[in-house]
C-alpha cells in the first residue's frame, strides 16, 4: 500500500538541500548519543564482578554500534558487520564500509545500516539479507515480526518512510511533504505505522493503518524536537524530545506526558515493556536522576545518580545500569537486585537470558555475573 502526501515542498532548492543535510547530521547524532561515555554512581554494594567466561574480540572498526540479538551480539562498524554468540563464536560476518554506522535489533531479526549512507543489512534465519537503499537512510526500526521500517531521503518530499515484512517485501510507503521525517516504527502486530516529523513548528506524529491509504491520526508536539519514538510489547507508543516523554495508544489517542522541566536529557531506554530517562540538572551532566515509566507513561520511581550513565538496558522487566565502575541491576521500580564493580573502560553493556551481563568495550566483549 503506497501513499503519498500530496504537498510538495515549495521551497528553494538550495534551502530543501541544507535542510536535508541538518536532517541527517541530527539522526547520526541521534544514534551515536545513546552509546556516549559518561560516568555515574548508584546505590548499592561493592562486590566484585566475577568473570563468567573467556573475553573475545571483534573487528576494530571505527564507530562501533551494538545491540542484542537473543543472546548473539550484533556489532555494526565502520567495516561492516558482525553476528556474535556470548562467548565470541561468529555467526555471521560481512565485510562493507559505513561513514555512520548503527544497528537495531528485535525477536530474531537484527538491521545493520549507515545513517546518512545507503548500505542496509537485514539479518535473519541464520544469514543476512542486502538492502541498500537508492537515497541516504535516516533511521531505520524492526518489530518482533520482522516488520522493518525504512525511514530515507525522498527526491521532492521531505522524506519517505517504506515498511518491508518480514520477507523484505515493501508493503507500505509514506511520504512527507511538510515535515522531515525523523523516525518511524510499526507497532508489535504490524498493523500501524508512526511516523515522527519535525517542522518549522516542532514535531508532529502520523500515524497509518497499512491496509488503508488514509492517515488515521496526528499529534502535534508544538516547540519541541522529537527525535526518537517506539512501540511497547502491548502496542502503547513512546515518543521521546528533548523536553518530555509522551505516551499514546496504537492509534494516536495521547495517554500521558512527563515534561523535563528545567533538567537535561542525558540518557534513555525505550524498551519492550517499560521506559527509563536519566535527566541532570545542569549541562555538565551533575545531580542526576533515573526516572522509570510503565508502557501506559505512570511514574514508577525516582532514585538519584552522582552523574550520567554509560549506558542503560532493559530486558525482562529489569533495568541495567553502566557507570565508570559499576554495573547495577534494578526491577522496572527502580528497586536494587545487584550490583558490581567492574574494570573501566567498558562502553556499554547488555543483559543475558542466562541473569549475567555482556560488558563491552571497543575492542573486546566479556560475560560477567554480577554478585
Amino acid at each position: 500500500m503506497v501513499r503519498e502526501n500530496n504537498t510538495k515542498r515549495k521551497t528553494h532548492a538550495m534551502t530543501s538541500i541544507i535542510a536535508s543535510i541538518l536532517v541527517v547530521a541530527l539522526a547520526v547524532l541521534v544514534f551515536l548519543y545513546h552509546d556516549k561515555l559518561a560516568s555515574a554512581d548508584v546505590p548499592g554494594g561493592n562486590a566484585q564482578a566475577a568473570s563468567a567466561g573467556e573475553p573475545f574480540t571483534y573487528e576494530n572498526g571505527s564507530k562501533q554500534m551494538f545491540a542484542l540479538m537473543g543472546d548473539n551480539l550484533a556489532i555494526a562498524s565502520s567495516t561492516g558487520l558482525q553476528l556474535l554468540d556470548n562467548s565470541g563464536n561468529t555467526v555471521s560476518r560481512q565485510v562493507f564500509t559505513m561513514t555512520n554506522p548503527a544497528v537495531c535489533s528485535s525477536g530474531n531479526y537484527s538491521a545493520f545500516y549507515d545513517v546518512g549512507g545507503k548500505s542496509l543489512r537485514v539479518f535473519r534465519d541464520k544469514d543476512y539479507v542486502q538492502m541498500d537503499q537508492d537515497n541516504a537512510i535516516i533511521s531505520v526500526s524492526l518489530n518482533s515480526s520482522g516488520f522493518l521500517a525504512v525511514n530515507e531521503q525522498a527526491s521532492g518530499y521531505k522524506g519517505c518512510v517504506t515498511v518491508y515484512d518480514a520477507k523484505q517485501q515493501a508493503v507500505y510507503a509514506w511520504s512527507s511533504g511538510s515535515g522531515y521525517t525523523i523516525d518511524a516504527d510499526v507497532s508489535p502486530d504490524s498493523s500501524t505505522l508512526a511516523v515522527l516529523c519535525v517542522e518549522s513548528s516542532g514535531s508532529v506524529i502520523h500515524f497509518f493503518r497499512l491496509d488503508s491509504e488514509k492517515e488515521i491520526g496526528s499529534v502535534q508536539l508544538k516547540d519541541e524536537l522529537g527525535f526518537r519514538l517506539r512501540y511497547s510489547s502491548d502496542g502503547r507508543l513512546c515518543v521521546l524530545s528533548e523536553k518530555a516523554l509522551h505516551f499514546y495508544s496504537q492509534d494516536g489517542k495521547s495517554i500521558s506526558d512527563y515534561s523535563f522541566g528545567e533538567n537535561y536529557l542525558a540518557n534513555y531506554e525505550l524498551g519492550d515493556d517499560f521506559c527509563a530517562v536519566a535527566v541532570s540538572k545542569y549541562v555538565s551532566g551533575s545531580n542526576v536522576s533515573l526516572i522509570s515509566f510503565s508502557s501506559e507513561g505512570k511514574v514508577l520511581a525516582t532514585i538519584p545518580l552522582s552523574d550520567e550513565p554509560v549506558s542503560l538496558f532493559s530486558r525482562r522487566q529489569q533495568l541495567l545500569v553502566l557507570d565508570s565502575a559499576n554495573i547495577s541491576l534494578y526491577s522496572r521500580a527502580l528497586e536494587p537486585v545487584r550490583r558490581s564493580q567492574v574494570a573501566p573502560g567498558f562502553v556499554s553493556a547488555a543483559l543475558l537470558s542466562n541473569g549475567n551481563v555482556l560488558l563491552l568495550s571497543t575492542r573486546y566483549g566479556e560475560e560477567y555475573k554480577i554478585r
